[in-house]
């Protein structure tokens, strides 16, 4: 080969030449020359290439953030590179001071797609892989992780890092990040206080390594803020097969919110009645949940559970005169100038559900809804019906042409063109010629719309 025949000095000269521009060929060089020598890596020089790597100089934001982290990822490539070449223990540290500044870049960022995720991944990928090599003192370690975990990163840095470093932590780690953990709990609740989310969930999460569903229990009662933290413990208990217990928790939910309760625990507290054969008591938890927000989602979760215990039709008539009740108290009410008209999109919207679609018709005509369900309502009805699909569409042409830009221009001139369709279908050419020339009068100003008709 050609470089087998050349001087020494030759070859040199030219490494040397391709070392001073490529930074690359550059580090791995001092790191090689560093390992054999048996000295330590400059610290200092790393935790600068990092600082300036995570510098945001500003704030960073959506358009720039994709090169922004480029050049914090080249800088975390010279990490990999120290695990490579036997630096754990100096990697392990680089990537705790990185995480560090990870999370103050971050409040200078607009991260909306997630590229700090992604940063904090590797980064704990490699410090957990830095720690397997260099197999730092257990209890020193523990602390640190625990330091971190209790930080509460935005990145989740360190987040279950019991479970994710229990080898290399050991009996001896472990049990040094319980007492810390424990110490914490205990400093937190004292006389009564709430503990933070975090030593909560610490606290929880060394309950479930230990199967400890009385521990975990006992951890959950400290905060019963909502009736969803109910339904937790519930599903706890379910899960340990502790059925009855289950079953006590969830109504112990229901009864501390009485008012809009979690429609979670309401389902679950149904599935356990259904379970003892307490029908009634099932039904009244879908019963409950429709009554409270009457939305078409409760009407089918009731119906569905109404049929399955053969009472569906019952359970419907019951619904439906309920939804009228409450439609004519509102309509009773005193209103405010500037409050939305009561009308009778609820039935509309059950009646279109089940596909009724006379019904929703005449509930429409007689109460009103809103123009979504009108919408709706002339689409499905136009095919037999065209007739009564006409006026629902020349109502909308109105508000649409009203919003002043060009794609409702567009949205409306479709809207006019297949008005045209249906009363050309019902051989009123002429009523709709007199109805165009309408539009075009009253919206002659409006040259954008014009030149869109104009083919009309």
């Amino acid at each position: 080969m050609w470089l087998e025949s050349q001087d020494l000095k030759v070859i040199l000269n030219m490494l040397m030449a391709q070392v001073s521009t490529d930074g690359r060929l550059r580090e791995e060089l001092v790191l090689k020359i560093t390992k054999e020598n048996a000295v330590g890596i400059d610290m200092n020089a790393y935790r600068k290439g990092l600082r300036s790597a995570f510098h945001t100089s500003g704030f960073v934001d959506y358009y720039n953030m994709s090169d922004f982290t480029d050049g914090i990822n080249d800088a975390l490539d010279s990490l990999d590179r120290l695990v490579e070449e036997g630096f754990a223990t100096e990697t392990m540290h680089l990537c705790e001071y990185a995480i560090e500044l990870a999370d103050d870049a971050l409040q200078s960022c607009d991260d909306s797609d997630g590229y700090f995720g992604d940063l904090a991944e590797r980064l704990a990928s490699l410090h957990l892989e830095a720690c397997e090599a260099a197999r730092p003192d257990p209890v020193e370690l523990a602390g640190r992780l625990f330091a971190f975990e209790m930080k509460g990163s935005d990145l989740d840095f360190c987040y279950g890092a019991a479970g994710d470093y229990e080898d290399i932590l050991g009996p001896t780690g472990l049990a040094e990040y319980r007492r810390l953990a424990e110490t914490e709990w205990e400093r937190s609740t004292k006389n009564g206080s709430d503990p933070s989310r975090t030593i909560t969930r610490i606290m929880e999460s060394l309950a479930r390594a230990d199967g400890n569903i009385d521990a975990l229990i006992a951890i959950k009662e400290k905060k019963l803020e909502l009736a969803y933290h109910y339904l937790e413990i519930a599903q706890i208990c379910r899960t340990a097969k502790r059925s009855d217990e289950a079953l006590e928790w969830a109504e112990k939910g229901v009864q501390a919110f009485p008012n809009n309760t979690d429609s979670r625990l309401l389902d679950f507290l149904a599935e356990e009645y259904h379970t003892r054969n307490r029908y009634d008591d099932a039904y009244h938890c879908y019963w409950t949940q429709f009554i409270g927000w009457t939305l078409l989602q409760q009407y089918i979760k009731l119906l569905d559970y109404a049929k399955k215990i053969k009472r569906g039709q019952t359970a419907r008539e019951e619904a439906l005169a309920f939804v009228r009740k409450q439609i004519g108290n509102e309509k009773s009410k005193a209103r405010g100038k500037w409050a939305p008209p009561v009308d009778h999109s609820s039935l509309v919207e059950i009646f279109l559900w089940e596909k009724n679609i006379d019904a929703a018709w005449e509930e429409a005509n007689r109460g009103g809804c809103s123009d979504h369900f009108w919408l709706k309502l002339a689409a499905v009805r136009e095919k037999d019906h065209p007739a009564d699909a006409v006026p629902v569409y020349q109502r909308m042409v109105e508000p649409i042409i009203l919003r002043m830009k060009n794609d409702a221009y567009e949205e409306a001139t479709r809207m006019v063109k297949h008005i045209g369709e249906l009363m050309r279908g019902l051989g009123k050419q002429a009523e709709f010629a007199a109805y165009l020339a309408d539009v075009k009068l009253r919206h002659k100003p409006k040259r954008n719309l014009m030149k869109l008709l104009a083919g009309m």
